[in-house]
C-alpha cells in the first residue's frame, strides 16, 4: 500500500515567545504520523477482574504488550507530539494512493495526488522567533516480513507563499486553531501512460481548436468592422466603438480577480493611490526640530519577491544639512505582547535581518537613488495571531549638531576645512578629520506580497519533480 498526506507546523524560539500557551494546541491537534486517525482523549487501560482475582492480571499486561504495548499506536504520536517543539498548523488524513499494487520488473505507476490548501496559511518562513515548515509526507509498505512490512516514509517540503482576498489585502492565521481536516478531501487520479498514436491525436485535437480560434477572431474583426462603417449612417455623433465592448451594453465596474496573482496584480496598482486625507502613499518628507531635511520618494509602496525597489532621498531645499546615509533592506518579527517574554525594543534587535544595504557620502548631493532588490528566497510579509513579519526600508541620516540660538535649533555649519599650515606663500588647508555630527533614523513601511516578479507558472501536467 502507499498513501500521501500534508502536514504544517511552526516552532518558536522558548528565549523570546512563552510556550505554555500553545500546549492545548498540540494535544488537540495532534495527528498521529503511522496510525492516523485525530487524537484527544486518553484510553486508559481496563483489566479483568477474574483474572486480577486469581493473581494472573500480568497476563493481560503481557499480551498487550505483546500486541503493541497496551496502548495505540496515535496515543503513542500524541505523546511524542505534545513533547517536541512543533505545533501543528495543518495536518490532513492519509490519502490512500494504492492498495495490493504488483508490478512486472521493468514496469512503472504513476499516481496524481491534489489537494486544495485552506486559504490564510501564513507563508513558509525560517526566522529567529518563529519557524514555519510545510511537508508532503508519502509512504509505503511492502509485504513480506516483521522488517519488510514496516511502513517507510519520506518528507517532501514545499513553500507556501501566503494568502490574500479578492482585494489583495493579506489573510490573517490564529496559531491557536490549526487546520484538522478529519475526512479525505485529496483527489487520487492514476496516471495512464498514453502511447504515441495518442499523444499524436491530442496535438491534432489542439491544432484544431487553435484554429477554430482564429476563424473566430476573424470573424469577429470583420463584424467589427461592418459596425464600424454603419454607424456613421444611423447617428454621426457616435463615438468610436470599442472591439471588446459589448453591443448595446456599457462595463461599468471591473470583474473580480480569478486568482490571486491577479488580486495581488491589481493591489500593487491600486497601491499608489491617494488616501482619503490626499497623502501619498509613497512620498515622505523628513524633518528634525521642525526643519526640512530630505524627501524620501519610492516609485510605490507594495512589490512581489524578486522585484527592484526603487527609493530617491531628494535633498533639494533642505534646512538642515546631510553628511551621509545608510540605507538598508530590511525585515523584522513582531511579537505580540502578551506572549512575549522581551521588550519590543530588544526582539526587534534579534528578528531584524538585513537583505541590502548601502552607505554614501551627500556632503553636497542634491539626489541620492538606493534600489535594492527584494530576494526571490525571501519570506513575503504575514499576518498571525502572536508572530508577524514586517518589511521596511530603514535610512540613517547624519546632519550637524543643532545649536540653540535665541530659543530656537539651528544646524551648526562646522569648517569643512582646517587649517594645516600658513606662511608667506600662502596657507595650506585640508578635509576636516572631525565633524561634530548626530545622528537619527526613520523606517518606511512596504508590501511584499507572496507572488514572484516576472515568473511564469508551469502547467499542472508538468513532469517536473523531485526524485526521492
Amino acid at each position: 500500500m502507499g498513501y500521501a498526506q500534508i502536514h504544517g507546523s511552526f516552532t518558536l524560539d522558548g528565549s523570546l515567545i512563552s510556550q505554555a500557551p500553545f500546549e492545548e494546541v498540540k494535544r488537540k491537534g495532534a495527528v498521529g504520523g503511522q496510525g492516523g486517525g485525530v487524537v484527544g482523549l486518553e484510553i486508559t487501560k481496563r483489566e479483568s477482574g477474574l483474572l486480577r482475582g486469581f493473581g494472573w492480571g500480568n497476563i493481560g499486561e503481557s499480551i498487550g504488550g505483546l500486541l503493541g504495548g497496551g496502548e495505540l499506536s496515535s496515543i503513542k504520536d500524541m505523546r511524542g507530539i505534545a513533547s517536541s517543539k512543533s505545533v501543528p498548523l495543518l495536518s490532513t488524513p492519509q490519502s490512500i494512493l494504492f492498495v495490493d499494487l504488483r508490478l512486472a520488473p521493468g514496469e512503472t505507476r504513476s499516481y496524481k495526488y491534489t489537494f486544495k490548501l485552506p486559504r490564510g496559511l501564513p507563508p513558509s518562513h525560517r526566522g529567529k522567533a518563529i519557524k514555519i515548515s510545510y511537508k508532503l509526507v508519502i509512504g509505503t509498505q511492502r509485504p513480506g516480513g516483521a522488517k519488510e512490512q514496516q511502513v517507510k516514509s519520506v518528507e517532501v517540503p514545499f513553500r507556501i507563499l501566503g494568502s490574500v482576498n479578492n482585494h489583495g489585502e493579506l489573510l490573517g492565521h490564529d496559531l491557536m486553531s490549526p487546520y484538522i481536516i478529519l475526512r479525505d478531501q485529496a483527489r487520487i487520479q492514476m496516471i495512464e501512460s498514453q502511447p504515441d498514436s495518442a499523444v499524436e491525436a491530442s496535438k491534432e485535437l489542439k491544432l484544431k481548436k487553435s484554429q477554430k480560434a482564429n476563424d473566430s477572431s476573424l470573424d469577429d474583426f470583420l463584424s467589427y468592422v461592418n459596425e464600424l462603417l454603419n454607424a456613421p449612417r444611423h447617428n454621426s455623433s457616435a463615438g468610436l466603438l470599442s472591439p471588446t465592448e459589448a453591443p448595446g451594453r456599457r462595463l461599468s465596474s471591473i470583474d473580480d480577480p480569478s486568482s490571486a496573482k491577479d488580486a495581488i496584480d491589481m493591489a500593487i496598482l491600486r497601491s499608489n493611490t491617494a488616501t482619503e486625507s490626499q497623502q501619498s502613499a509613497n512620498r515622505f518628507e523628513i524633518a528634525r526640530s521642525g526643519q526640512r531635511v530630505a524627501v524620501v520618494m519610492l516609485a510605490r509602496p507594495a512589490y512581489r519577491l524578486g522585484e527592484t525597489i526603487t527609493a530617491a532621498i531628494d535633498f533639494t531645499d533642505a534646512d538642515i544639512p546631510c553628511y551621509a546615509i545608510h540605507a538598508s533592506l530590511e525585515t523584522s518579527e513582531k511579537v505580540e505582547n502578551s506572549i512575549a517574554l522581551r521588550s519590543e525594543a530588544s526582539i526587534l534587535r534579534v528578528t531584524r535581518k538585513v537583505y541590502v544595504s548601502h552607505s554614501e557620502s551627500t556632503l553636497f548631493s542634491r539626489r541620492v537613488v538606493f534600489s535594492p532588490a527584494i530576494p526571490v528566497s525571501a519570506t513575503p510579509e504575514f499576518i498571525t495571531s502572536g508572530v508577524n513579519l514586517d518589511w521596511r526600508i530603514r535610512i540613517e541620516f547624519v546632519t550637524p549638531q543643532l545649536a540653540r540660538d535665541d530659543g530656537e535649533l539651528h544646524a551648526k555649519h562646522a569648517d569643512l576645512l582646517e587649517e594645516v599650515a600658513r606662511d608667506d606663500r600662502g596657507v595650506v588647508l585640508a578635509a576636516a578629520e572631525v565633524l561634530d555630527c548626530e545622528s537619527f533614523e526613520i523606517s518606511v513601511p512596504l508590501r511584499v506580497y507572496g507572488a514572484l516578479a516576472g515568473g511564469v507558472e508551469k502547467d499542472e501536467n508538468s513532469s517536473d519533480g523531485l526524485v526521492v
